[in-house]
Protein backbone atom coordinates (compact mmCIF):
# COMPACT_ATOMS: atom_id res chain seq x y z
CA UNK A 1 0.00 0.00 0.00
CA UNK A 2 1.10 3.39 -0.61
CA UNK A 3 1.88 5.85 1.78
CA UNK A 4 -0.77 8.52 1.09
CA UNK A 5 -3.21 5.75 1.40
CA UNK A 6 -2.02 4.53 4.67
CA UNK A 7 -1.84 7.95 5.89
CA UNK A 8 -5.70 8.48 5.30
CA UNK A 9 -6.47 5.11 6.72
CA UNK A 10 -5.21 7.20 9.45
CA UNK A 11 -6.72 9.88 9.28
CA UNK A 12 -10.27 7.60 8.77
CA UNK A 13 -9.38 6.19 12.00
CA UNK A 14 -9.07 2.79 10.82
CA UNK A 15 -6.94 0.44 12.55
CA UNK A 16 -6.32 -1.13 9.08
CA UNK A 17 -3.77 1.39 8.81
CA UNK A 18 -1.60 0.03 12.00
CA UNK A 19 -1.05 -3.31 10.10
CA UNK A 20 -0.17 -1.96 6.61
CA UNK A 21 2.41 0.66 8.94
CA UNK A 22 3.91 -2.37 10.41
CA UNK A 23 4.24 -4.41 7.36
CA UNK A 24 5.70 -1.73 5.33
CA UNK A 25 7.93 -0.24 7.98
CA UNK A 26 8.56 -2.74 11.45
CA UNK A 27 11.72 -3.30 10.00
CA UNK A 28 13.36 0.50 9.57
CA UNK A 29 11.24 0.75 12.95
CA UNK A 30 13.52 -2.23 14.81
CA UNK A 31 16.89 -0.98 13.04
CA UNK A 32 16.67 2.43 14.22
CA UNK A 33 15.57 1.41 18.05
CA UNK A 34 17.36 -1.79 17.98
CA UNK A 35 20.32 0.78 17.94
CA UNK A 36 19.46 2.98 20.02
CA UNK A 37 18.25 0.43 22.85
CA UNK A 38 19.78 -3.04 22.32
CA UNK A 39 17.19 -4.94 23.88
CA UNK A 40 15.14 -6.82 21.65
CA UNK A 41 12.39 -6.76 23.91
CA UNK A 42 12.96 -2.86 24.49
CA UNK A 43 12.55 -2.71 20.60
CA UNK A 44 9.66 -4.68 20.27
CA UNK A 45 7.84 -2.67 23.15
CA UNK A 46 9.69 0.85 21.75
CA UNK A 47 7.68 0.10 18.20
CA UNK A 48 4.37 -0.62 19.47
CA UNK A 49 4.78 2.72 21.35
CA UNK A 50 5.41 4.25 18.37
CA UNK A 51 2.34 2.40 16.16
CA UNK A 52 0.80 4.12 19.24
CA UNK A 53 2.01 7.73 19.06
CA UNK A 54 1.86 7.73 15.33
CA UNK A 55 -2.08 6.64 15.77
CA UNK A 56 -2.25 9.67 17.85
CA UNK A 57 -0.44 11.97 15.90
CA UNK A 58 -2.44 11.17 12.60
CA UNK A 59 -4.46 13.65 12.60
CA UNK A 60 -4.08 16.52 13.24
CA UNK A 61 -0.57 15.99 11.25
CA UNK A 62 0.17 14.74 7.77
CA UNK A 63 3.48 13.75 6.81
CA UNK A 64 4.71 14.51 3.57
CA UNK A 65 7.46 12.11 3.93
CA UNK A 66 5.89 8.90 6.04
CA UNK A 67 9.22 6.94 6.36
CA UNK A 68 10.95 10.34 7.84
CA UNK A 69 7.99 10.77 9.78
CA UNK A 70 8.60 7.18 11.57
CA UNK A 71 12.26 7.41 11.77
CA UNK A 72 11.51 10.38 14.07
CA UNK A 73 9.22 9.47 15.76
CA UNK A 74 11.22 6.30 16.44
CA UNK A 75 14.24 7.65 17.03
CA UNK A 76 12.25 9.92 19.86
CA UNK A 77 10.33 6.90 21.51
CA UNK A 78 13.96 5.30 21.73
CA UNK A 79 15.97 7.92 22.99
CA UNK A 80 12.81 8.59 25.71
CA UNK A 81 12.94 5.09 27.28
CA UNK A 82 16.75 5.03 27.07
CA UNK A 83 17.09 7.94 29.06
CA UNK A 84 14.06 6.33 31.34
CA UNK A 85 16.43 3.04 31.70
CA UNK A 86 19.61 4.65 31.98
CA UNK A 87 19.16 7.65 34.22
CA UNK A 88 20.80 6.71 37.41
CA UNK A 89 23.71 5.55 35.24
CA UNK A 90 25.57 7.20 32.14
CA UNK A 91 26.82 3.78 30.70
CA UNK A 92 29.39 4.00 27.37
CA UNK A 93 28.02 3.11 24.11
CA UNK A 94 27.03 4.56 20.71
CA UNK A 95 24.11 6.30 22.19
CA UNK A 96 25.91 8.35 24.76
CA UNK A 97 28.34 9.56 21.83
CA UNK A 98 25.79 10.80 19.70
CA UNK A 99 24.45 12.65 22.22
CA UNK A 100 27.72 14.33 23.21
CA UNK A 101 28.80 14.87 20.13
CA UNK A 102 25.73 17.20 19.50
CA UNK A 103 25.68 18.72 23.14
CA UNK A 104 27.68 21.73 22.09
CA UNK A 105 25.33 22.33 19.22
CA UNK A 106 21.66 21.87 20.50
CA UNK A 107 21.01 22.42 23.80
CA UNK A 108 19.16 20.18 25.72
CA UNK A 109 16.14 21.96 27.61
CA UNK A 110 12.97 21.11 28.55
CA UNK A 111 11.80 24.57 29.25
CA UNK A 112 8.21 26.17 27.57
CA UNK A 113 10.10 28.47 25.14
CA UNK A 114 12.28 25.20 23.84
CA UNK A 115 9.21 23.66 23.56
CA UNK A 116 7.32 26.39 21.79
CA UNK A 117 10.24 26.66 19.72
CA UNK A 118 10.58 23.08 18.79
CA UNK A 119 8.71 23.05 15.32
CA UNK A 120 10.64 26.49 14.56
CA UNK A 121 14.43 24.43 15.09
CA UNK A 122 12.77 21.43 13.14
CA UNK A 123 11.87 23.63 10.35
CA UNK A 124 14.91 25.37 10.18
CA UNK A 125 17.16 21.58 10.83
CA UNK A 126 15.32 20.64 7.40
CA UNK A 127 16.48 23.81 5.55
CA UNK A 128 20.23 23.74 6.52
CA UNK A 129 19.74 19.91 5.53
CA UNK A 130 19.14 20.68 2.37
CA UNK A 131 21.89 22.88 1.59
CA UNK A 132 24.44 20.51 2.65
CA UNK A 133 26.04 18.14 0.25
CA UNK A 134 23.92 14.93 -0.74
CA UNK A 135 26.92 12.79 1.25
CA UNK A 136 27.38 15.00 4.08
CA UNK A 137 23.08 15.03 4.69
CA UNK A 138 23.29 11.35 4.29
CA UNK A 139 26.27 10.88 7.03
CA UNK A 140 24.66 13.63 8.85
CA UNK A 141 21.10 11.33 9.18
CA UNK A 142 22.58 7.96 9.29
CA UNK A 143 24.87 9.46 12.35
CA UNK A 144 22.13 11.54 13.99
CA UNK A 145 18.68 10.26 13.39
CA UNK A 146 19.48 6.46 12.87
CA UNK A 147 22.33 6.37 15.14
CA UNK A 148 24.58 4.60 13.48
CA UNK A 149 28.55 4.09 14.10
CA UNK A 150 31.02 5.39 12.23
CA UNK A 151 32.57 2.75 11.26
CA UNK A 152 29.67 1.15 10.14
CA UNK A 153 28.99 4.62 8.18
CA UNK A 154 32.58 4.63 6.61
CA UNK A 155 31.35 0.89 5.52
CA UNK A 156 28.76 1.61 3.26
CA UNK A 157 30.16 4.25 1.46
CA UNK A 158 33.53 2.80 1.17
CA UNK A 159 35.11 5.52 3.36
CA UNK A 160 37.90 5.77 5.90
CA UNK A 161 36.34 6.35 9.75
CA UNK A 162 38.19 9.30 10.09
CA UNK A 163 36.92 10.84 6.89
CA UNK A 164 33.39 10.09 8.04
CA UNK A 165 34.64 11.51 11.48
CA UNK A 166 35.90 14.87 9.88
CA UNK A 167 32.58 15.45 7.68
CA UNK A 168 30.50 15.11 11.29
CA UNK A 169 32.59 17.52 12.57
CA UNK A 170 32.72 19.90 9.83
CA UNK A 171 28.71 19.27 9.09
CA UNK A 172 28.25 20.57 13.36
CA UNK A 173 30.55 23.47 12.21
CA UNK A 174 28.39 24.30 9.68
CA UNK A 175 25.26 23.80 11.76
CA UNK A 176 26.75 25.86 14.70
CA UNK A 177 26.87 28.69 13.00
CA UNK A 178 23.67 28.39 10.73
CA UNK A 179 21.83 28.20 13.92
CA UNK A 180 23.79 31.42 15.40
CA UNK A 181 22.46 33.09 12.01
CA UNK A 182 18.52 31.82 12.40
CA UNK A 183 18.77 32.78 16.36
CA UNK A 184 18.62 29.52 18.17
CA UNK A 185 22.39 29.65 19.60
Amino acid sequence: MEDTGIIQLFEMRNEQAIYETQSKYQSLCSSIASRILGNPQDVEECVSDVMMQTWNAIPPAKPNNFPAFLSTVTRNAALTRYRREHRAKRGSGEIDAVLDELSDVIPDSEDVESTIDFRLLRESLSRFLEGLSADARTIFVRRFISMQPVKEIAEAYGMSESKVKITLMRTRKKLRSYLKEEGFL
